[in-house]
């Protein structure tokens, strides 16, 4: 018997990257809420606490931290694995979205930026706390998704810079 043989991993490194889906009402990626500490318990946590942009390779997502927080979760579409959700149900988001299905699942947006052939649409929640982005990068469909705390509309030269003239803290 090896001296390793009986040491048991708690998640095999070979299985590849996670595959979690991004809950777009719960503002989670898995196991793991925006402006939550990562779960120290598991190999993925660990990874996520020890690096300021946590990008598993091949998952098609990129989570961001900020003072060991998840800040961010950015998601290209065509690449990502985990799938999405809409309050723990499945979502059927992907490349073929277009920005009326969008606002058929989330109403209207915030804002909606229509420059340069794309479309950015930006839903804001929790009086702005949290934003939501979906991108159409061709103006049709759907190439990226950003859930962010204190997002880009929060800030006021940002809103100004997308011609935004709404109030803020959105109500």
């Amino acid at each position: 018997m090896a001296l390793f043989s009986s040491f048991k991993r708690e998640e095999p490194m070979d299985e590849g990257p996670p595959k979690w889906p991004l809950d777009l009402v719960r503002f989670r990626i898995g196991p793991h809420g925006l402006g939550e500490t990562p779960d120290s318990g598991s190999l993925w946590g660990r990874l996520m606490q020890a690096h300021a942009v946590c990008r598993p390779e091949g998952a098609g997502v990129e989570i961001g931290l900020v003072d060991g927080r998840v800040d961010s979760v950015f998601v290209e579409v065509d690449d990502f694995k985990g799938g999405f959700l809409r309050d723990g149900e499945s979502c059927e988001l992907g490349p073929r979205s277009t920005v009326g299905e969008i606002q058929q699942l989330f109403g209207e947006p915030y804002w909606t930026d229509r420059s340069d052939g794309e479309v950015i649409l930006f839903y804001e929640f929790r009086r702005g706390a949290v934003e939501l982005q979906f991108e159409f990068p061709d103006g049709e469909r759907l190439g990226f998704v950003t859930l962010s705390r204190d997002g880009v509309m929060s800030d006021a030269a940002q809103r100004a810079a997308y011609g935004c003239d709404l109030p803020w803290p959105p109500a």
